[in-house]
């Protein structure tokens, strides 16, 4: 197995799941969300916002702040989830562009599935990078940074 880029667990609350304890197709979207959102905080990005030079902005205010929106968004479920799994969910892969990022995420149920690489889901997400305008939301290069 490649190491991933980075990686956190999660931990699978009722909450997640449907009625048999199962976490329900869109929660994993929403795993793949935060692991996202914290790879970017370790990366010193409080959030998708940031000004030109790369720098991490607030998001106080939105206007004129680039940032990152979910273009799209590729699913493969081979494993259930189930309440009170710990999840590690990893980013796994990425890949560059002029103004977007597409990520390989990865989702496994246990550390020992961690381990030996048996993925209980995958997700290919693309980040369009995007400026506010007073044209509305445009496409934006990506900063040096990544």
């Amino acid at each position: 197995m490649n190491s991933p880029i980075f990686h956190h667990t999660y931990k699978v609350y009722i909450n997640h799941t449907d009625a048999g304890g199962i976490v329900y197709h869109a929660n994993h979207l929403t795993f793949f969300e935060n692991c996202r959102r914290d790879w970017l905080s370790s990366l010193g990005f409080h959030g998708y916002f940031f000004d030109a030079d790369g720098v991490a902005g607030g998001t106080d205010s939105h206007d004129g702040k680039i940032h990152f929106v979910v273009a799209r968004a590729d699913l493969t479920y081979k494993l259930p989830l189930f309440v009170d799994d710990v999840l590690i969910v990893t980013v796994q892969k990425m890949t560059k562009k002029s103004a977007s990022l597409i990520l390989t995420q990865h989702i496994y149920r246990s550390y020992d599935d961690f381990k030996s690489g048996k993925v209980a889901s995958t997700g290919v997400i693309t980040l369009a990078c995007v400026i506010n305008s007073d044209d509305g939301i445009r496409p934006y290069r990506l900063p040096r940074t990544f």
